[in-house]
């Protein structure tokens, strides 16, 4: 197919998949939750690429690796605009200390038991060794550790849930993936994609580092620069486009991270400019767009080099699970709260989204030419955390849910009254006993009094999702 065929096509689909809201769909909860996260999408670019019908042939998508690279930077700019310090600071700081430290445990949980394990099936003679598997261990961690809102979001507006709890998971997965971006970005520096997978000395180590952020936060200097005349509309989003492009593209020519280049000039931006409030409208216009457009290359971009791809998700999602649990109890009883928390509340954090699959891109576009295996490092680690993200997904909607159960937030009358609403009956369906209203639940004293925090996160990261 031409080039400019090619754009045309992914542009139609991104405007018409853009303005599509999902968050509406009835029925049952985890089908809904993977529509709102964009697995579909995915799914259709599959169809579309090379193992489908050949409309985004791999030829093809060599020539497409800009639109990959602006929809990476598109979302680390969004989601570094929400970490104003204006906003975090209406939270009470342990929230974000748990919300981070939660992350680094899982990190580092995920990062210890992958190592462990592939120690172990070296010794028995069942893997290779190689900086190849030690890079796809690191990236699988970074891409492990964070989580999504969407699944909160979902359940929150589909069951009218507004609890202290909901709004701190909540939280929490929306500020998580700061770790994740993060350390994606230290292996990166670990292990340069332009040299061929060696490693890096400690001072390349932490030159890469500051250079990334050094990049990210001139790019966002001459952005304010050139909107200190209060420009326009049509002018804002001109410069916003500049400003993603150049910072995603350079980022990659560099061998950095494009998601963590374009989240430090969204963290500038947003501490700085007094036009945040009107970039970040004009970047959440598109955004839709450009995430399906997205998650259409990334499908066209899935390829799974040998069947241990499938054991091995399987094995990412368990660890997943396991570390973020682990992780959450460690840090309830490392940082106190002043609402009832369950131990377990690590499996409210299971579902993951949108930003682990950025992550899974930038990781194919920056390692495509190192081998792993059958294929190439890029390819298997996508299609792992993929398969990794539907099953977290498929997962965590009812762990999600359970968690919510258990700390009392979400009630038995609540999802029946749901259930019989999206079903199309009437309280009329049903024996009087079923319509006799239940008291709600009491509030400890933990939820009451003076300095209670707001009631409204202001922390809602870009997850391509609607809800």
């Amino acid at each position: 197919m031409n080039p400019l065929v090619g754009i045309l096509l992914l542009l139609i689909i991104g405007l018409a998949g853009g303005r599509l809201s999902l968050s509406t769909w009835t029925g049952r909860l985890w089908p809904r939750l993977l529509a709102v996260t964009g697995m579909h999408m995915l799914l259709l670019g599959f169809v579309l690429g090379a193992h489908g019908v050949g409309l985004l042939s791999r030829d093809l998508l060599d020539h497409l690796d800009p639109f990959l690279a602006l929809g990476l930077g598109w979302i680390g700019l969004l989601f570094g605009l929400q970490l104003d310090r204006r906003h975090l600071r209406e939270f009470p700081a342990r929230y974000t200390v748990l919300a981070l430290l939660q992350a680094a445990l899982a990190f580092l949980i995920f990062l210890g038991l992958g190592f462990l394990l592939f120690s172990h099936l070296r010794m028995w003679g069942l893997v290779a060794g190689g900086p190849a598997v030690s890079i796809a261990i690191v990236a699988a961690a970074a891409t492990a550790c964070i989580s999504t809102p969407a699944a909160i979001a979902l359940l929150s507006d589909t069951f009218q849930v507004r609890g202290r709890f909901t709004q701190l998971l909540f939280f929490i997965a929306s500020l998580d993936a700061v770790v994740g971006i993060a350390a994606l970005q230290v292996n990166y520096a670990l292990y340069p994609p332009g040299a061929a997978g060696s490693g890096s000395t400690l001072a390349s180590v932490a030159l890469t580092l500051g250079g990334a952020t050094a990049l990210g936060a001139i790019l966002a200097v001459v952005f304010l620069l050139l909107s200190r005349p209060r420009p326009n509309r049509e002018e804002l989003f001109l410069f916003l486009l500049g400003l993603v492009v150049f910072a995603a593209g350079a980022a990659l020519y560099l061998a950095l991270s494009p998601l963590y280049v374009c989240a430090i000039s969204g963290v500038v931006i947003a501490n700085v400019s007094p036009l945040r409030s009107r970039v970040y409208k004009v970047l959440q216009e598109w955004e839709k767009t450009i995430y399906v457009i997205l998650l259409v290359l990334a499908g066209a971009l899935l390829e799974f080099p040998s069947w241990l791809v499938l054991p091995v998700a399987a094995l990412y999602v368990g660890l997943r699970i396991l570390a973020k649990v682990a992780a959450g109890w460690i840090s309830r009883a490392a940082v106190p709260l002043r609402i009832a928390t369950p131990a377990d509340f690590g499996l409210g954090l299971v579902p993951q989204g949108g930003i682990s699959l950025a992550m899974a891109i930038s990781i194919t576009l920056s390692y495509r030419g190192l081998r792993l295996g059958a294929g190439t490092l890029g390819g298997t680690v996508f299609s792992i955390v993929v398969l990794g993200v539907l099953g977290s997904e498929l997962i965590g909607a009812y762990t999600a849910r359970g968690i919510l159960r258990r700390a009392g937030e979400l009630s038995p009358r609540k999802e029946a009254a749901v259930e019989r609403r999206e079903q199309g009956l009437t309280a009329a369906d049903f024996p009087a006993p079923a319509r006799t209203r239940e008291p709600d639940r009491a509030r400890g004293p933990e939820d009451a009094g003076a300095g209670a925090e707001p009631e409204t996160p202001p922390v809602t990261p870009s997850d391509g999702a609607d809800a």
